[in-house]
């Protein structure tokens, strides 16, 4: 439905699924094949890789749209200023004032953030939904001409005006055929896909306003149904599924080592690997079910925050492929874009106003050079994330802990 631009597809199909890393790489690349293999509907694409970017690129198409994604660059251009206390007058329009540089942490940490990780979530979720379809169909519980369609390839039509509204992550979907008539279409179920825990009540809640704005009217892959051609449910009682779709909650290896190269220390961080070999698929009520990807939380947060890294060296790689700061100038473009991320957002922990401001980005600056498991869950004794240091990691390694209380949660 979106209109994707020309600079967002091709940076996209600059990567592959070694983006999110060998194993959920391997998994989601999986995921879309057997759901291509059950004839789920895509926005487009035809094969793994080629749905895999474009899902990537709409993901992107959404972060630069949103309306701080300008102050964004400006963050990796400008950055905050390099001290604490009072900004020199001479600086003020040179750097990022102090809630400028709160609301750009707040966009990474929740916009971005989020927005890869839904993406990665909805991937794996759409297999975990074909195998309840086929034993639902297995079962004559529903027709065999009933699809599953990926939410972008469905938009609902607005009770006012022009224009279409984003509706479910994912349809269950059947057209029927009238001989020199407007088919209808059935609404069989909806499907919502959540990459972190939700309440029931308001799970309950978004299921009852998808199925109201449903009577509005929809459009399926350019095709438009007038309300009174969308019937929801489907059968002689009408019936009508509900699928959520959730993370399961194991957590990440906190577990490390350093290791010595002619290069210097190198840290490994042990991976995290899913308990489970397959998906969840529990029954919660009539037409109401529930799948528990085998993939936690955890660990689609880790590859989230690994894909707003790249996203955020390769627009520094942008911002720099003229010209580069004094005392950058041997740095390649790809270097300057990583160097900007990360001196920037050291920059920002000097700024913060608020306890919440202080702790996102640290949050953020441990997770860029430790990685998820550790960079996240570095506490100190009262519970707050403090800076993390190699020298933290020793200490830890020692004793458990390091001499001031802190550890890995």
């Amino acid at each position: 439905m979106k209109n994707i631009t020309s600079n967002t597809s091709k940076l996209a199909d600059t990567v592959g699924f070694e983006i999110v890393g060998a194993d959920l790489g391997s998994d989601i690349k999986s995921a879309i094949q057997t759901a291509l293999s059950a004839g789920v509907v895509f926005p487009k694409g035809s094969e793994p890789l080629s749905i895999f970017r474009e899902v990537l690129a709409r993901t992107l198409h959404s972060i630069e749209t949103h309306h701080r994604e300008p102050l964004f660059k400006e963050f990796l251009l400008k950055g905050p200023y390099e001290n604490s206390g009072a900004i020199p007058k001479k600086l003020i329009d040179e750097r990022l004032s102090d809630s400028e540089v709160a609301s750009v942490i707040t966009f990474i940490y929740s916009h971005m953030v989020n927005c890869f990780k839904g993406a990665v979530t909805e991937l794996l979720a759409a297999s975990a939904c074909v195998r309840l379809l086929k034993r639902l169909q297995r079962d004559s519980k529903l027709p065999a001409n009933a699809y599953l369609y990926v939410g972008d390839v469905v938009g609902v039509h607005r009770p006012k005006g022009k224009g279409l509204l984003k509706g479910a992550d994912l349809y269950l979907l059947i057209n029927t055929h009238k001989p020199n008539a407007v088919p209808d279409i059935y609404v069989a179920g909806l499907v919502e896909v959540k990459s972190y825990f939700c309440s029931e009540r308001r799970l309950r809640e978004q299921f009852d306003r998808h199925i109201r704005r449903l009577k509005e009217g929809l459009q399926v892959a350019g095709r438009d149904y007038a309300r009174e051609n969308v019937c929801v449910g489907f059968g002689p009682s009408l019936r009508f599924l509900q699928i959520t779709v959730l993370p399961s909650n194991w957590s990440l290896p906190r577990t490390f080592r350093f290791e010595n190269t002619e290069h210097g220390r190198l840290l490994h961080v042990d991976p995290g690997v899913p308990p489970c070999t397959n998906d969840e698929i529990i029954m919660t009520g009539n037409d109401e079910w529930r799948i528990i990807l085998r993939w936690s939380k955890e660990a689609l947060a880790e590859a989230a925050y690994e894909m707003t890294f790249w996203y955020m060296e390769k627009v520094g790689e942008m911002i720099y492929s003229h010209c580069r700061p004094m005392g950058w100038e041997e740095m390649s473009e790809g270097e300057a874009g990583r160097n900007a991320a990360k001196m920037t957002l050291y920059y920002a922990l000097l700024r913060c106003r608020t306890t919440r401001e202080n702790q996102r980005a640290i949050a953020l600056y441990n997770t860029y050079g430790f990685g998820y498991a550790l960079g996240m869950n570095y506490r100190n004794a009262e519970g707050k994330r403090e800076m993390l240091w190699p020298q933290d990691l020793d200490e830890i390694i020692s004793g458990r802990k390091t001499k001031h209380g802190c550890r890995i949660h």
